[in-house]
């Protein structure tokens, strides 16, 4: 009854919140139910003892076409979520606090029902990280701030010209990227209801619409190169203590496939004095720098929203090295660009914040220099 009376405190608390700050007639305000439960992803996961319960409260900014991005996306919905999380373990991980931004993406709308996709990412923070002395059984979490990611599949049913019904599932996800050992990350899918209320906003008219579409500059789809260097924060294996840097370069061509979507192919060369320290403290090793470094190629996909660019990537690594955890390299993150990217594709300087993995294991948080010509 504790969590229950906990989650019912919230929903007041919050809902007194943003009703204070909900002015004007492009909004809405949503409150949200979620039950899910752990993926537990290794042998010595802590135990969970009850389900996960989320309280969870979200501001919602309906876009206008007023913007480059939002008509190119058809106007999705932003989504600013706030909530707070049981985690199934108090003792051992204790509760979640999550601030999330996502953007809701209709998928198709069949008289009142439609099907939203909600995607977003943003600052998720634990209450009981591990502690060697205090908490050595949450091998889960080393850090108590953290990223936080979730997707989800929204079903809405239209009660009144105002309120929705929301139901549907999803999966949410902590990690702080390999900055802070030990990181395997808590994934929970969950089960979620919710209602949405809706003021009503002015629609932009199309004519302004294809106005603003009009200036844009015509398409160019040419092959451009980019070059970037990459630096990385990280502990030495099974280590909690001094950070040490992870080095990287990569050359690479890249071409528009749409107004929203870039492809690229790059090599990169990367070293990493992680764990070369821990081998030169511990000994056993030989000491050969080429087993520290790594060479491999990457295919990126890219969503473009003017200045920003959300990033996903798939490579493989060509040679063998110490640690290795798999042959198989993924990142996701996001770019910044100097000029909107929408009006300006040549001479581009940009600046990205990556979370590179083996596969889907979190190594390391980097942040990336680029330009492309």
């Amino acid at each position: 009854m504790h969590v229950y009376k906990n989650i019912v405190l919230a929903i007041i608390v919050l809902c007194s919140f943003w009703s204070s700050i909900v002015k004007g007639q492009q909004y809405a305000i949503e409150t949200n139910y979620q039950v899910g439960w752990h993926l537990a992803i290794h042998p010595k996961y802590p135990t969970i003892k009850t389900p996960s319960h989320t309280a969870e409260m979200a501001l919602i900014q309906h876009t206008q076409g007023k913007k480059i991005w939002s008509i190119l996306y058809k106007k999705p919905s932003v989504a600013y979520m706030l909530a707070y999380q049981t985690l199934g373990n108090r003792e051992v991980l204790g509760e979640g606090i999550y601030f999330v931004p996502a953007l809701d993406f209709k998928v198709f709308k069949v008289g009142r029902f439609d099907l939203l996709a909600r995607v977003g990412w943003g600052l998720g923070i634990v209450t009981k990280p591990h502690s060697s002395f205090f908490n050595p059984t949450n091998i889960v979490m080393g850090s108590p701030i953290n990223a936080c990611a979730t997707v989800r599949a929204l079903f809405r049913y239209q009660i009144s010209k105002n309120i929705h019904l929301l139901a549907g599932g999803g999966i949410t996800h902590y990690s702080n990227g390999g900055f802070t050992k030990p990181n395997l990350g808590i994934n929970i899918p969950f089960g979620q209801v919710g209602l949405q209320y809706s003021f009503q906003a002015k629609a932009v008219q199309d004519s302004l619409e294809q106005k603003i579409l009009r200036q844009l500059p015509s398409l160019n789809q040419t092959f451009r190169p980019f070059v970037y260097v990459g630096l990385g924060l990280t502990e030495t294996q099974a280590t909690r203590g001094a950070k040490y840097p992870i080095y990287s370069i990569g050359l690479g061509v890249s071409r528009m496939m749409a107004r929203i979507s870039k492809l690229s192919i790059a090599v990169e060369y990367l070293y990493n004095t992680a764990t070369y320290a821990f081998d030169r403290h511990n000994g056993g090793f030989t000491l050969d720098h080429w087993n520290y470094a790594r060479f491999s190629m990457m295919a990126t996909h890219e969503l473009l929203f003017g200045h920003f660019g959300f990033v996903t990537s798939v490579g493989a690594y060509f040679n063998k090295h110490r640690s290795q955890g798999s042959v198989i390299l993924t990142k996701v993150g996001f770019n910044f660009y100097l000029k909107n990217y929408f009006k300006r594709f040549k001479h581009q300087l940009w600046m990205g914040c990556h979370v590179r993995a083996y596969a889907g294991e979190a190594e390391f948080v980097e942040v990336v220099l680029g330009y492309n010509w």
